[in-house]
């Protein structure tokens, strides 16, 4: 929950912003592709999986947003690892949800009233949360997004858009695996790179030109 806490205060906030300038609150979803973590003593791949979350995009000209973003995707991690140059099987399966929290900007290509090509850059924190008793690892993550908002009227739209998320990684974290009185780990390094794609519905508050 504390995850939400960010956009809670945010949409507390909502009514006074949209005084002064447009802003587009966007809940979507979509699909997230997977990818494989490597390390000294193993491998964690993260599934593929459904992503959802929202977004509110604060207009700061006519062409460039402020964006803040979270998204979210449940899915499962393959932990894999060695054991004397070999893999030692069965993997071991842990339920997490990935939590990315973003600021960010978009630039957007107004070539007609209806539609809105766009491209983006964004920065924050991303969360690997377990579901069972592993502790949650925090990064520095960036991402960025491409696509275009269709509006259908003067204050509902559809967003619809490509988009990569990088958990950077600058040292190493570990996830471990216990059974029967043993336990092995793996000490992951390199960088996850999550694409995907997301539909949303637009809605435009405050002054819409």
């Amino acid at each position: 929950m504390k995850k939400l806490f960010f956009f809670l205060a945010v949409l507390a906030g909502l009514p006074f912003i949209t005084d002064a300038q447009s802003v587009e609150v966007t809940p979507f979803g979509g699909y997230v592709f997977g990818g494989t973590l490597n390390g000294d003593y193993g491998e964690v791949h993260i599934d593929d999986n459904a992503q959802y979350g929202g977004m509110i995009s604060i207009a700061v000209s006519r062409v460039m947003d402020l964006d803040l973003i979270y998204n979210r995707s449940d899915t499962k991690a393959q932990v894999n690892y060695y054991n004397y140059g070999g893999y030692v099987q069965p993997s071991l399966e842990i339920p997490l949800s990935i939590n990315y929290i973003q600021i960010g900007a978009t630039k957007n290509f107004r070539v007609s009233p209806v539609v809105s090509p766009f491209i983006g850059f964004n920065l924050g924190a991303c969360d690997f949360a377990p579901k069972e008793d592993y502790s949650d690892a925090w990064f520095f993550s960036v991402g960025f997004n491409a696509g275009a908002k269709i509006y259908f009227a003067k204050r509902i739209g559809l967003r619809l858009q490509a988009q990569g998320y990088i958990p950077v990684q600058g040292t190493a974290f570990s996830m471990f695996v216990g059974t029967g009185g043993t336990s092995a780990g793996v000490s992951v390094y390199s960088t996850l790179v999550q694409f995907g794609f997301t539909g949303g519905l637009i809605f435009r508050l405050g002054k819409v030109e």
